[in-house]
C-alpha cells in the first residue's frame, strides 16, 4: 500500500495503472494455444507423423515445427491442462469375446512384460 501512496503522491492517478512488466514477453498466444488444443485432437498419423499417439515432446516438437515456437514440455502440458485435456497412458484391452483369444492374449502379454512392471492390471472387457 505505501508504493502505490508514493506512486499516487508523486504521479497522481496515472501512477496508479500498470506498469509493464519486465522480462520477456510470454511466447505463447492465444491463436498458438487453439492451434494446440485443435491438433491434440487429432491422429498423429492423420497429420502425417510416423506415430500413432501423441506424448508432450511430440506435441511440442510438431507445434514448433508448424509454428516456429519453441516450448518446454511442461508448458504444452500446462497448456493441456487449461485446455482440460490430459494425456495418459495408453490401457491395453482386450476387445474379442472369444475366451481362447483371450487367455492366449493374456498369457503373451505376462510372459513379454517384466515381472517388475507386471503391478499393472490388465482390463479385460
Amino acid at each position: 500500500m505505501r508504493n502505490w501512496f508514493k506512486r499516487y503522491l508523486a504521479e497522481g492517478i496515472e501512477g496508479l495503472k500498470d506498469r509493464p512488466m519486465p522480462g520477456a514477453p510470454p511466447k505463447v498466444t492465444k491463436a498458438y494455444t487453439e492451434q494446440l488444443l485443435q491438433v491434440v485432437r487429432q491422429r498423429p498419423r492423420g497429420l502425417g507423423q510416423p506415430y500413432s499417439m501423441w506424448t508432450l515432446q511430440r506435441l511440442a516438437d510438431y507445434m514448433a515445427e508448424q509454428t516456429g515456437i519453441r516450448v518446454s514440455d511442461e508448458t504444452i502440458r500446462q497448456l493441456l491442462k487449461d485446455g482440460e485435456i490430459v494425456l495418459s497412458r495408453p490401457q491395453h484391452k482386450v476387445s474379442s469375446r472369444s475366451p481362447k483369444l483371450t487367455q492366449t492374449w493374456t498369457s503373451h502379454i505376462s510372459r513379454s512384460v517384466p515381472a517388475s512392471m507386471q503391478r499393472a492390471s490388465l482390463s479385460l472387457v
